[in-house]
């Protein structure tokens, strides 16, 4: 019998091929699993059409929140409701793949994290701590300005995703609690206008005297090459990059979004990043709820999480990782509360989506001066628009 799954992440063909699913094959020699990866930009609607067609696969990588929601209401998926698989899931995990009654429809595969990696001969060198607090890390931006050899910040705003993904939703959890503000948001208890998203934006914009000469016309791969150079202290960034910040000769650390306080509640960005379901059309689904299950094993966890670094297991089970700043990144999940992007849950399915907008005004903030309060602002006004919860 034969399987086939469809991802959107064309990059890993060899990966899945070589590795992975000879490792399911070898415990499960009467299932064959075939890889069918779509280019990303094209696999929404590559899903859509042959699905429709009758053509898709027996297994389809899920994309989290809208998108899937989406997808389950147009019955793409078999409900894996009472499933034993979904036991090693906490809700946080099983919520991106589910519907509006909760029911699961997915298996999580893996999420990434956001934080600051950071050049730790710069900080030997300046006699720097790693920041624990919101001061602290503002102290240590100073200090690094002030000594004048090195750029504290490798940022740049010519592509505003990056200014909300690795800036405002990585230290704005902090502000806003985590689950309790983005919950708020989609509920209609809370406003984007509110004190504690007001100040998030305002700690964002606290960034700007710290970063790089020309900041407004560097790309995100100008960013990693200035830190990797050496020339900058700290990078901003997620876990997806940490085959590209850790080159040869540069001894690189990791820390999290500081907290308000000394002591105080520590909050992570962890974004789920992708999961896998039964097509409600295949003709295979115990063999397809085979693998599943097995994608929920120890086996399955430490191969895919280590064979790519930076992409880490949302399951109870302990996951050991073998690369040292995926290690690093995943010791950052301990003791801090998760929470995943802000703008990515039911807030951008109607226009003027909440998260490009939220892109836009982080660029006009650092590149034209719009104030937070008057950005904060905006993105309520475009969310009131449409947002019955927020009318």
């Amino acid at each position: 019998m034969t399987l086939t799954l469809g991802s959107w992440r064309t990059e890993d063909l060899a990966m899945w091929q070589d590795e992975i699913l000879p490792a399911f094959e070898k415990t499960h020699p009467d299932i064959e699993v075939e890889f069918s990866p779509t280019n990303t930009n094209e696999y929404n609607a590559a899903i859509e059409s042959q699905v429709q067609g009758g053509t898709g696969p027996d297994l389809i990588t899920c994309r989290p929140y809208d998108v899937n929601r989406s997808w389950i209401k147009k019955g793409y998926f078999e409900k894996l409701d009472g499933k034993p698989m979904l036991g090693n899931f906490d809700d946080l995990a099983l919520s991106p793949w589910s519907d509006d009654a909760g029911s699961r429809y997915c298996v999580p595969t893996a999420s990434v994290l956001a934080g600051f990696y950071y050049n730790k001969d710069i900080f030997a060198e300046l006699g720097l701590q790693v920041p624990a607090t919101q001061d602290e890390f503002l102290a240590v931006l100073k200090k690094i300005k002030d000594d004048g050899r090195y750029t504290p910040l490798a940022v740049g705003s010519s592509e505003s995703w990056q200014l909300a993904y690795n800036g405002l939703y990585s230290i704005g959890p902090v502000y806003w609690k985590g689950e309790e503000g983005r919950q708020g948001l989609i509920k209609g208890t809370k406003k984007v206008t509110d004190p504690e998203f007001v100040k998030a934006f305002e700690a964002f914009d606290s960034w700007k005297p710290y970063l790089p000469k020309g900041f407004e016309s560097l790309k995100y791969p100008d960013m990693t090459q200035l830190f990797t150079l050496g020339k900058a202290a700290i990078l901003p960034d997620g876990s997806w990059n940490i085959n590209q910040v850790a080159v040869d000769g540069l001894d690189v650390g990791v820390f999290g979004p500081p907290a308000l306080s000394a002591g105080g509640e520590r909050y992570l960005q962890e974004m789920p990043d992708m999961a896998i379901g039964v097509s409600a059309a295949s003709r295979n689904k115990a063999a397809a709820e085979e693998f599943l299950t097995w994608t929920t094993s120890p086996e399955f966890l430490e191969l895919y999480v280590n064979k790519l670094p930076g992409f880490f297991s949302m399951a109870k089970t302990p996951v050991t990782y073998s690369n040292a700043l995926a290690r690093d990144f995943a010791t950052l999940k301990q003791g801090a509360r998760l929470t995943p992007r802000l703008g990515l849950d039911r807030l951008s399915v109607g226009t003027p989506p909440f998260d490009d907008e939220v892109w836009r005004v982080l660029q006009l903030m650092y590149n034209d001066g719009l104030t937070p309060r008057k950005a904060t602002e905006e993105l309520q006004k475009g969310l009131s628009s449409w947002y019955t919860p927020q009318q």
